[in-house]
């Protein structure tokens, strides 16, 4: 019964050897991905465009051999260093591909890379600042600074060559309250492939009231004096005040208004021309006056 049973083993045996010798004989073909490793490039110089990050091979071979290839870790080694400026192309050479001569290659893909190579350059250029959002319709942008105001760049020549400044947009809604100022760090603008230093900065927007001008009639008052009367040409005068746009919506600015006669320090009896003071709201001033100065007559009691 022993002896029976090492014939039983040894027949398994043969048989399983003889499955893998006729499977490691059949011949198939298949597609296999293989990294591309870029290796000895120019100093200075970056491949803006057109370099892939693998290869795909057709190649027939041993089955048995074959299936294991996707577990191993190959890939093609592509010889940058005799690349020049600008764009060129480069074919994938099959016979320097990591594979020993037992695999038959068949095609490859691409079996050429049309490439575009720039050299790293610098720049140093002027930021502009901005200022985006929802803002109060009382009141406007005044001012937007940045600080630094310049930055610089780096990057492929091509690129930075064709950028005559940098933007920083400070990104803030003010629909109700309006500060005088805001600030914010704000990342700089620039494309993908271009590197800003510093990469932030320091934007600041100022804003203020819409302001409108208008006309506004009031009555002169002429103070008291100390044994003088005064008699003023007039009893009203004009003002052209500019003021903020949400003041004048109503009439109620007027109670904050008010127009005196002003007196020299040194009087005396006759008819002079006398300057006014004019009180006003908070955030207006005076464009124009009408008249410019008062005729004034002084009698001494």
């Amino acid at each position: 019964m022993a002896k029976n049973w090492q014939t039983i083993l040894l027949a398994v045996a043969m048989a399983v050897f003889t499955w893998f010798l006729v499977t490691g004989r059949e011949v198939v073909e298949t597609w296999v991905d293989m990294p591309v490793v870029m290796t000895n490039p120019p100093e200075g110089m970056i491949i803006e465009d057109g370099l892939v990050d693998k290869i795909q091979v057709r190649l027939r071979g041993p089955k048995g051999l074959v299936g294991n290839l996707t577990n191993q870790q190959i890939s093609y080694s592509l010889d940058v260093s005799h690349l020049r400026l600008g764009q060129q192309v480069v074919d994938i050479d099959a016979d320097k591909l990591p594979l020993p001569p037992t695999y038959e290659i068949i095609e490859v893909k691409p079996n050429r890379l049309k490439l575009f190579v720039d050299r790293r350059t610098s720049k140093t250029v002027p930021l502009t600042p901005a200022w985006s959002g929802k803002l109060n319709p009382d009141y406007k942008l005044l001012d937007v600074v940045a600080s630094p105001d310049t930055v610089d760049l780096r990057g492929p020549e091509t690129r930075i060559s064709k950028i005559t400044q940098a933007q920083a947009v400070l990104k803030e809604d003010f629909p109700d309250d309006v500060p005088k100022s805001f600030a914010l760090d704000v990342a700089v603008g620039v494309p993908d492939e271009i590197e800003a230093a510093p990469g932030q900065v320091r934007v600041e927007a100022f804003f203020g009231p819409k302001t409108r001008e208008i006309w506004v009639k009031m009555p002169l008052e002429v103070p008291a004096l100390e044994g003088y009367t005064a008699t003023a040409s007039q009893d009203y005068v004009r003002l052209l005040i500019e003021g903020p746009v949400s003041l004048f919506r109503n009439n109620e600015y007027r109670n904050d208004m008010g127009v005196k006669l002003v007196f020299g320090s040194h009087l005396a009896p006759g008819t002079v021309e006398l300057d006014y003071d004019a009180v006003l709201p908070e955030g207006c001033r005076i464009v124009k006056k009408n008249p410019e100065t008062i005729t004034t007559v002084l009698k001494k009691k």
